[in-house]
């Protein structure tokens, strides 16, 4: 019986781990023409997303890197805003059917350059962006390699250029997933972004602009954990972290 990658990285050393993270997200692989009919259309909360995020990112962007892009959505609507997007992703398959959104938007050609990497060792070069952005990526890695993702991104943005990161809380009633292996809290992403050289931490108030301080939402979580009511983590923004962090 074949072993689930998702269960060995937890114990896997860091050169075993980029091993891993290839044989868990890069099946489907051979799947040389994936069928248009698997991209997914946008609904209207992740256009609200999308929406936000561009909001946040503002026009003056010029580079963005967009790390863990699947299918290419959020891609396709931070190139209509920026001239420049370098979309990374694992999955060949994803990175295909990305490719394939994009190509129905004529206006985005030459906008987009996808990439397959991994977002634990950035293969570009030092102080190439304004701007950084993942979305539901960072609770798919090794605990270690988060620390070692935070200091990428640090690396690869220019001095002044933001992070943008959306990941389920750790504390907002989420179901258990085997790939997802570091789940955190406000307080906990702000802590490692920290660490890894990152200022400036700002939080959408509930659940868009204005931004504040991410202080104000570890003030709500530890309050709401104190309740124990869980409804409340939604209506409020809370059940899930958004953070911009500055370099």
């Amino acid at each position: 019986m074949e072993k689930n990658p998702y269960l060995q990285l937890q114990d896997a050393d860091p050169l075993a781990r980029e091993q891993l993270y290839e044989q868990a997200y890069d099946r489907g692989a051979g799947d040389i023409s994936p069928d248009p009919a698997a991209i997914p259309e946008w609904n209207e909360r992740r256009r609200r997303r999308l929406r936000l995020y561009r909001r946040v990112m503002g026009a003056a962007v010029r580079e963005v890197l967009e790390i863990g892009c699947g299918t290419g959505d959020l891609t396709c609507a931070l190139a209509q805003g920026a001239p420049h997007v370098v979309a990374i992703d694992l999955s060949s398959r994803e990175l295909r059917l990305a490719q394939m959104r994009a190509a129905r938007y004529p206006q985005l050609q030459g906008r987009i350059d996808f990439r397959r990497m991994n977002a634990v060792r950035l293969e570009l070069a030092d102080a190439s962006f304004d701007f950084a952005i993942s979305t539901s990526m960072i609770e798919h890695l090794h605990p270690d390699d988060v620390d070692r993702h935070l200091r990428e991104v640090w690396r690869v943005l220019r001095p002044g250029g933001r992070y943008l990161v959306w990941c389920p809380n750790r504390l907002g009633h989420h179901k258990d997933q085997p790939f997802h292996l570091c789940m955190m809290s406000h307080r906990d992403l702000q802590a490692r972004m920290r660490a890894a050289g990152f200022r400036s931490f700002r939080s959408p108030l509930l659940k868009g602009r204005p931004l504040v301080d991410t202080n104000f939402k570890v003030a709500m979580e530890s309050s709401l954990a104190a309740l124990r009511i869980p409804i409340l983590w939604s209506h409020l923004g809370v059940r899930n972290v958004m953070m911009v962090a500055a370099r």
